[in-house]
């Protein structure tokens, strides 16, 4: 194993630690439990059966729609959540000191960076894994959707959180945290709105619409991933330019934090 990756791996645990200790997690723990009460509701009510107009309609028929908007709900705040633990997760460790003691060290700035977004990332990923991969299991176990769509869709739901963390640890060098935090719900809020009205296959117009052409497909990407649950929907969207936005979006990210990150002076009072 390369020096270059034996730090970053030491680093990450590190940063995985420091997330942990945080309050927020305490929070998000609170919030997980609660969303897992709500998934249990929604499955089990995808599974019933109800009388419209005199006639009995069987809820499985819905479940796909069921699951589809459930899965892209917990996603959307998944991938905003791992932008609110990205805020300030580099700019702590530039406050109190401890960055410039490591890269004291033989440490590349790129490798510290990316290590302290893993750490980030490790909290946010992990959460989604919980939801979606419960509520996956649950379709499947009461209504018989197949869960392979939702595998593709914890694909998509990654690289939105790789996204919405890496932006928000970059922004986090220029503005303070509170911005940040409403920053990252804002653009994910935006972002969700244009994508939700270009799947129904109209034009958002103005600024939603050039987000929703250019912008990160965070609802987009995953909607149309598990689609598959509704054969019968017929999504405005191309999958493979999803995905190349994705990637370039992500990717376009994380260059943005080491380029940015490169650029830091040391012992500057973090905004």
């Amino acid at each position: 194993m390369s020096g270059a990756v034996r730090s970053f791996w030491i680093l990450a645990v590190e940063a995985v630690r420091d997330a942990v200790r945080r309050r927020v997690v305490a929070a998000i723990a609170v919030v997980s439990v609660l969303s897992l009460l709500g998934i249990d509701g929604c499955t089990t009510c995808a599974g019933a059966n109800v009388v419209i107009d005199g006639q009995v309609r069987d809820l499985p028929q819905v479940a796909g729609a069921t699951g589809l908007l459930t899965f892209s709900v917990l996603s959307l705040w998944c991938i905003a959540l791992a932008g609110v633990l990205a805020a300030e997760h580099l700019t702590q460790v530039l406050d109190d000191g401890s960055a410039a003691l490591c890269l004291a060290r033989p440490v590349g700035r790129g490798t510290f960076a990316f290590a302290r977004l893993a750490g980030a990332l490790g909290i946010a990923l992990a959460t989604g894994l919980l939801l979606l991969g419960a509520t996956a299991m649950l379709l499947r176990a009461r209504t018989g959707l197949d869960p392979a769509p939702a595998l593709a869709g914890l694909l998509a739901f990654a690289g939105g959180a790789v996204t919405s963390a890496a932006l928000a640890m970059t922004l986090s060098l220029w503005i303070g945290r509170t911005a940040n935090v409403l920053l990252v719900f804002a653009g994910v809020g935006s972002v969700a709105l244009a994508n939700a009205v270009s799947l129904a296959g109209r034009d958002p117009g103005g600024a939603l619409g050039l987000l929703d052409r250019f912008g990160p497909p965070l609802a987009s990407a995953v909607a149309v991933a598990v689609s598959g649950w509704v054969p019968e929907l017929e999504l405005a969207a191309q999958p493979a330019s999803l995905v190349f936005r994705s990637v370039a979006w992500a990717g376009g990210a994380l260059v943005l934090l080491w380029l940015a990150f490169a650029r830091v002076e040391l012992g500057r009072q973090a905004p």
